[in-house]
């Protein structure tokens, strides 16, 4: 299989994780991994499956993959501090959710996961700002998304 069936790859692996077929996701992400192991969203695609699995260490190694391939990877760093924030380290889960929002503001998970990190840290009044950040990028993007549906 060709390099060029990666994007389609990654593609279905996602639909499959939406179905929660873990197991079809990640024979996906596996090929489209063989086929480009360059490629920093199969690395940091496959982690977010192995986040919902709960095998949160295997989910960090293949974020380290991610961003040594590209450091500046924002899904990679924020994937990165919600699987560190359920192992319990909640000092780097900290400081990979802050990367994440420094180089993704508008990613509303990333500050999601940067408000509990804050919180696991005793910093309260910093976790509540974080969370309503990502509340309000969150309701911008239902916004966003029902304009798109109604508009259709």
């Amino acid at each position: 299989m060709p390099v060029s069936e990666v994007p389609r790859l990654l593609k279905r692996a996602e639909h499959y994780v939406r179905q929660t077929k873990f197991r079809e996701a990640l024979a996906l992400y596996d090929q489209a991994i063989r086929l480009e192991p360059g490629n920093a969203e199969g690395w940091s695609q496959r982690a977010a499956a192995k986040i919902e699995m709960e095998r949160f260490a295997e989910a960090i190694a293949d974020c380290n993959q991610a961003l040594a391939l590209n450091p500046n990877h924002a899904d990679a760093w924020s994937r990165k501090g919600l699987a560190l924030y359920h192992l319990g380290q909640y000092v780097p889960a900290l400081a990979a959710a802050t990367r994440a929002v420094t180089l993704n503001g508008n990613d509303a998970s990333a500050w999601y996961v940067r408000g509990i990190c804050l919180e696991e840290t005793g910093k309260s009044e910093e976790a509540e700002i974080a969370y309503a950040k990502s509340l309000e990028l969150e309701i911008l993007l239902d916004i966003r998304e029902e304009k798109n549906r109604v508009g259709k």
